[in-house]
């Protein structure tokens, strides 16, 4: 339960940053959804000597929840719990299976790769019961499913498209929520040409975006009903949080649409936002990407620590003790996920927005 900043520069980083999290399909909102930056009074930021981090043993880490994380290892799905990588069950004839999002509960959902008799590649969403349970096909709208995000009563939001060529995408985006009980269904707006849903909370709301001939929109999907309500025209939400507010890079918007600036600087583009109001991101000194956090309540970025040469380093997800999710790459560019562990549990509520 869980992409951009205006330039070509927004567009590269997203782009890293799905090669870790294993949701491809994302980088195509880059192509579509400039985010303006935002002006703000300029902090220095500090070294942070709170978090220590530990290199994962994982090709991809596409979600967390609980102390659980799901990705990939050696180009199989796994879960990574308590230090230990275990399988996750794959799916007959499917390959490059990927989870991308795992819920409080252990609900999983991912993706894999599917052949026509022919021969043609179909992407599919996947939906696992439990670490021990194989997964059920999620059905499909198109030839691309992406289940991106899914809650803890197991209702998963995300993106299909009609048709697929060389692997991707091809045409407009449809923005789907899925449950076993109610199945996949296009929850695209009344009247738009293109929807993206990226996130849904435990408390039904979801974020994402929708294309209105030329206009773009965020858009809040309300619980239950899956009602959309845009928040802000030329604008996107990628995030839900379980009060309503929903948000993207550098402002976020509550129930009544008031929009709040969240990034702590022109040059920063938040990633997460925990339950109590931790905030987790990316700046983007001389191009160098590296890593931040500020806590509840705060105003400058913490850089966060990385292991020894590095080049840069890209933040995911932060759950609600402040463990952060993330990768950095290396000087031969090869990628690793990381997790940043903080030496005290935030406790605490204290709201920033």
């Amino acid at each position: 339960m869980r992409n951009i900043v205006a330039t070509t520069v927004a567009t590269g980083l997203l782009f890293q940053s799905v090669a870790m999290a294993g949701t491809g399909v994302k980088a195509v909102a880059a192509a579509v959804a400039p985010v303006a930056p935002v002006i703000a009074v300029i902090r220095p930021p500090v070294l942070l000597t709170g978090y220590t981090v530990t290199v994962l043993p994982l090709d991809t880490a596409g979600g967390m929840n609980d102390g659980i994380i799901v990705g990939t290892a050696q180009g199989n799905p796994v879960a990574y719990v308590n230090g230990q990588v275990e399988p996750l069950p794959g799916f007959d004839n499917y390959t490059a299976i990927t989870p991308t999002s795992v819920s409080a509960t252990g609900y999983i959902v991912g993706y894999a790769t599917s052949t026509t008799p022919s021969n043609v590649p179909y992407r599919r969403g996947l939906f696992w019961a439990s670490r021990s349970n194989a997964p059920i096909d999620m059905g499909a709208l198109g030839q691309f499913t992406m289940p991106l995000s899914i809650n803890s009563s197991g209702v998963a939001v995300g993106v299909s498209y009609q048709t697929i060529a060389s692997g991707g995408p091809v045409g407009a985006p449809t923005a789907f929520a899925w449950s076993i009980s109610g199945g996949l269904r296009s929850i695209a707006p009344p009247l738009s040409n293109q929807s993206y849903a990226n996130s849904i909370s435990d408390s039904g709301y979801v974020a994402g975006y929708a294309w209105y001939g030329g206009q773009q929109a965020a858009t809040r999907w309300y619980p239950g009903s899956f009602q959309a309500g845009t928040t802000e025209f030329g604008n996107i939400a990628l995030w839900a949080r379980e009060d309503g507010t929903v948000y993207s890079y550098a402002k976020s918007w509550d129930l009544s649409n008031k929009a709040t600036l969240i990034a702590p600087t022109p040059s920063a583009y938040v990633y997460g936002i925990s339950s109590i109001g931790r905030r987790i991101g990316i700046d983007n000194p001389n191009m160098q990407l590296r890593a931040w956090t500020v806590p509840a309540g705060g105003t400058t970025e913490q850089i966060l620590p990385v292991p020894s040469g590095i080049t840069s380093s890209f933040v995911t997800q932060v759950d609600g003790c402040g463990t952060i999710l993330g990768w950095v790459r290396y000087p031969d560019n090869s990628t690793k996920a990381v997790l940043w562990t903080k030496l005290t549990c935030d406790q605490s509520a204290v709201l920033t927005q």
